[in-house]
């Protein structure tokens, strides 16, 4: 009895290896690149390039600055975002369509026409800023109510330009899991609107959340027009200015930024795969039970 040897796979995987190859290359040769004229000087390779980086005071003071504008936009955005979604989802399926469109609205107009609307709205004499200097509203009135050029209306543009990025990995695990039979069935055991969502729906959506955390973050960290509009000076706007005046300083910018993203990017897989690790744990508890 002769045993056959399954040789169609070995082509297929031969394949899929040369294309991850190829575009692991194709990912690092530029980096490589940066990294070595980061380096390179008249007298070879040194780090001159980042000992300038990191005695610039600008350097820390707007990464410090984009990283707190950014994690209260992603605050914000996945705060709103999530429960509208899960309840959309849930009471108003309908509107589903409706609320795919709403999500796509920043993609159709550009950064520089949402800087320029919400300087004119908030900074401008209108109905909205006459209602908002009454001071009928906590915490946000004042006189005169002013708040253009301020991280507050900054942090809101990011999360509109943020909002695909937000609502689509959301969306996108919500429809792995039947919201509504989950929402019932803690119902039935006595738990609330609120209750549910935070201990048995919000736990099983949580990769798409984290993804979408993830992503919010990552667009309002590179979001240049906005910052420039508002005349805030973030992190963006310190490595265009460094990149017109020392282009070696630029380039050793860009790698922090590429590190400091991998940094992020794992934290989120250890993180996943931490969460996936004790669920499944829990589960094999239960079946053993």
């Amino acid at each position: 009895m002769q045993i056959q040897k399954n040789t169609t796979a070995r082509p297929a995987f031969q394949k899929d290896t040369l294309f991850v190859v190829l575009f692991v290359v194709y990912l690092l040769v530029p980096l490589g690149a940066t990294l070595i004229f980061a380096l390179s000087s008249g007298n070879g390779l040194d780090l001159g390039s980042y000992q300038q980086v990191f005695s610039d005071k600008d350097f820390l003071q707007t990464l410090l600055l984009s990283l707190e504008l950014s994690l209260a936009a992603t605050i914000l955005a996945v705060v709103l975002v999530t429960p509208t979604v899960y309840w959309m989802r849930l009471r108003l399926p309908q509107a589903r369509p409706l609320l795919d469109f709403l999500s796509l609205v920043p993609f159709a107009f550009p950064a520089i026409l949402l800087a320029v609307g919400l300087n004119e709205v908030y900074g401008g004499s209108n109905s909205i800023v006459a209602v908002l200097s009454l001071g009928l509203v906590p915490l946000l009135s004042s006189q005169p109510f002013n708040i253009v050029g301020t991280p507050s209306l900054l942090i809101c543009a990011y999360v509109i330009v943020s909002l695909p990025a937000t609502y689509r990995p959301i969306d996108s695990s919500l429809r792995t899991i039947n919201t509504r039979v989950l929402t019932e069935a803690a119902y039935s055991l006595g738990g609330g609107w609120w209750r549910t969502f935070l201990t048995i729906v919000l736990p099983n959506i949580l990769p798409g959340v984290v993804s979408a955390a993830l992503l919010t973050f990552s667009t309002a960290m590179g979001e240049f027009t906005l910052s420039s509009l508002f005349g805030i000076y973030t992190f963006p706007i310190y490595l265009s200015q460094v990149g017109q005046s020392d282009a070696r300083k630029a380039a050793a910018l860009s790698i922090l930024s590429f590190l400091f993203t991998l940094v992020c990017v794992l934290i989120l897989l250890l993180f996943l795969r931490s969460r996936s690790a004790s669920r499944q744990q829990q589960v094999q508890i239960v079946t053993v039970k």
